[in-house]
Order: C-alpha cells, then sequence, then structure tokens
C-alpha cells in the first residue's frame, strides 16, 4: 500500500492527542486530568457539604464558575505544548510517502529514505482523524493521517495494520 500525506500542526495535534489517550492508562489520566479535576471542582462547589455550609449560604457563583479559567488555562497550555513539539518534529512538515506491505514500513521523504519492520512498532490507534503507530523503544509515534486517504484506503490501511499490530481500543 502506497500512501502521500503532509502533516499539518491540527493533524500531528489531533494524532498526539490520540496517543495520550490510548497509549497507556496513565497517560490517559493525564489526558483527563483537567476534565476529571473540573468534574471534581464543580461537585465540590455545588454538592451540599461541610465545607460549602450545606447550602445554607448561597452558592458563591465565583466558586463555581472561576474554574473554566483554570480549564480553558490547563487546555491551552496541551497546546502550546503540541505547537511547541510539532515545531521540533522537522521531519512531520516534508511531504511523506509511506509504503506499507506484510514485512514492514518504508518512509521516503525529502530527508531521507527510513525502513522499519512491524516489530518495531508495539500497537495502532485509531479515530476518526487519524492512525497512529506507537514505536516500542521510545514515546514516539508516526502519524498517519486520514484526510489524504481516500475510504478504500482507509480500510485497507485499517485492515493491514490489525493483521499486523494489536489494536488499542
Amino acid at each position: 500500500m502506497h500512501v502521500e500525506f503532509r502533516i499539518t500542526e491540527s493533524e500531528y495535534r489531533a494524532a498526539a492527542q490520540l496517543a495520550q489517550r490510548k497509549r497507556s492508562s496513565m497517560s490517559a489520566f493525564d489526558y483527563y486530568l483537567p476534565h476529571l479535576f473540573t468534574v471534581i471542582w464543580l461537585a465540590g462547589s455545588v454538592i451540599p457539604t461541610p465545607l460549602n455550609g450545606y447550602l445554607e449560604q448561597p452558592v458563591d457563583m465565583l466558586l463555581i464558575l472561576g474554574v473554566i479559567p483554570i480549564f480553558l488555562g490547563f487546555l491551552f497550555m496541551r497546546k502550546k505544548a503540541m505547537r511547541e513539539d510539532y515545531r521540533k518534529l522537522k521531519q512531520f512538515h516534508l511531504h511523506q510517502a509511506l509504503d506499507l506491505d506484510m514485512n514492514g514500513l518504508r518512509l521516503v521523504t525529502t530527508a531521507g529514505t527510513t525502513r522499519s519492520a512491524w516489530d518495531t512498532y508495539s500497537k495502532f490507534a485509531e479515530d476518526k482523524n487519524s492512525f497512529v503507530l506507537f514505536r516500542k523503544l521510545d514515546e514516539s509515534i508516526l502519524p498517519i493521517p486520514k484526510n489524504h486517504l481516500t475510504i478504500p484506503q482507509v480500510d485497507e490501511l485499517h485492515n493491514l495494520l490489525k493483521a499486523r499490530l494489536p489494536s488499542q481500543d
């Protein structure tokens, strides 16, 4: 199978977020931490407890709505970190031609050609935007954006990855 693509910042961000959710339970916890923090904050503010006077006093709207800037700050910091990661990963900015077969992957860019066997990767994950291959030895990923693929190519790539790597659902 032959696929050609260039990874944009938004495609990288979508793939990196998928990788963060699917890499391990600890990285998934890190991904969902801002959401969990917000829910706990709101529950602690609204549910009657000794901390808020069992609702004898009116609930302070500043306490309830104060979590919104914190939540948005968490998401902004994550987006900024992913933007910096994308800028550092210059190989994703280049036009990429990826050939996949039963032996492995061959990635051709203007910077050079790399060949890797399937045992280099531990698993793959997929969502509506991209495929992500997880390397075994380090924390790096190989994102493959779906918007550069046709529907038959997406199905063929999914079947090929499923046959060669365990899926992270």
